[in-house]
């Protein structure tokens, strides 16, 4: 089970990831919805220096001018871009040509069956699909969990990959996964504590996100 760590801000943030065995890391940037744990283009390319091989870094930004996009990866260095905001999936296929070698992750907020339908649109466009909760205020890092059914619909249907969000903690990790099946789960607040991203809290999330797939409880 793939697991990224969202809004990373720090070394010691970076190190709780990479010693949970994290496969992405998330940098929140060009933030328009409330949102918390966002640093600059700047500060995350400073701070994906120091990332080891084999971690992905992720720009997450709620932009959604075309241009505005292409130049958040190129500055922050990001290998990866998760639109959070809506835009028009041709111009996904504008951002793929301008950056060729970066992959584009584009969010799907599941607050009803309409989030199949949306993610179908993507499809064609993204390299993958990540399914989150939002509110009036924010479209990501809510902590709030959305409806699972919905989500394992989208993911038994996809012909992408499909990466969970929204809600999740190392007490309901498990289950998520073992109800949705996703390509990978994705987590923001239910890694901190105190506002903080907690070490133990980092673990405990990557190690039950890991065994998900082996409990002997999966499929009763």
């Amino acid at each position: 089970m793939r697991i990224k760590f969202c809004g990373t801000t720090s070394l010691a943030d970076m190190q709780c990831g990479i010693d949970a065995g994290c496969d992405a890391l998330g940098f929140i940037m060009g933030v328009t919805h409330q949102s918390s744990d966002f640093v600059t283009p700047e500060d995350a390319a400073r701070l994906i220096r120091n990332l080891p091989p084999f971690i992905e870094p992720v720009a997450v930004t709620h932009l959604r001018d075309t241009e505005d996009l292409i130049r958040l990866v190129q500055d922050s260095h990001c290998t990866t871009l998760q639109i959070q905001d809506t835009i028009e999936p041709a111009e996904i296929d504008h951002i793929r040509d301008a950056l060729p070698h970066a992959k584009i992750i584009k969010a799907i907020h599941v607050t009803d069956e309409s989030a199949i339908e949306a993610g179908k649109l993507y499809e064609p466009h993204a390299d993958a699909l990540l399914l989150d909760s939002r509110t009036p205020e924010k479209i990501g890092g809510t902590g709030i969990p959305h409806d699972w059914r919905i989500s394992a619909k989208i993911v038994a249907n996809s012909v992408i990959p499909v990466i969970l969000a929204g809600g999740l903690t190392p007490e309901n990790v498990c289950e998520a996964i073992q109800q949705v099946r996703p390509y990978g789960v994705d987590v923001h607040t239910g890694a901190k504590k105190g506002g903080i991203r907690d070490p133990e809290k980092t673990l405990a999330f990557a190690r039950e996100a890991r065994r998900a797939l082996e409990d002997p409880r999966d499929g009763e």
